[in-house]
């Protein structure tokens, strides 16, 4: 089985675009590192909209990611860079990434919404747009 978690943000601004892909960049850098990560995906949509998807051994593995610094300061952040942040998390048995759609209705389905600061009536209400670009996609696998 394999401990997957989803995200999907918002940006408030343009004026918190550099600060979020700079947290963003030492995010990734530290993701790859991490014991019991299998592999993951990001992707920048439209209207400053960012999705991430990893793929865990376990949900300790993604504990540790989350709870270590630079992503733990990164999330701190959140309430003021998004005006939306959900997150979910599921067990599966494939060793595969779903796509886009699959993650867009697990994120409305079982998506918990994070507090932000100035949220939006679809952060509120969890109805958000389906992914319109996938053309800004990077994928990443461990560092070995």
């Amino acid at each position: 089985m394999y401990f997957v978690s989803a995200t999907r943000l918002k940006l408030s601004s343009i004026k918190f675009l550099r600060g979020f892909m700079s947290a963003n960049n030492a995010s990734i850098r530290q993701l790859v590192i991490t014991s019991g990560f299998v592999m993951g995906k990001e992707l920048m949509d439209k209207g400053f909209t960012f999705w991430t998807l990893t793929m865990w051994g376990n949900d300790t593995a993604m504990k540790s990611f989350r709870n270590s610094e630079p992503h733990r300061k990164a999330m701190q952040k959140l309430p003021e860079w998004c005006k939306e942040a959900t997150y979910t998390h599921w067990l599966q048995e494939e060793a595969a990434l779903p796509d886009w759609k699959n993650v867009h209705e697990r994120i409305l389905k079982d998506g918990i919404i994070t507090k932000v600061r100035n949220p939006t009536e679809q952060h509120l209400t969890k109805s958000f747009h389906l992914v319109k670009w996938t053309r800004l996609e990077r994928n990443f696998r461990p560092v070995k």
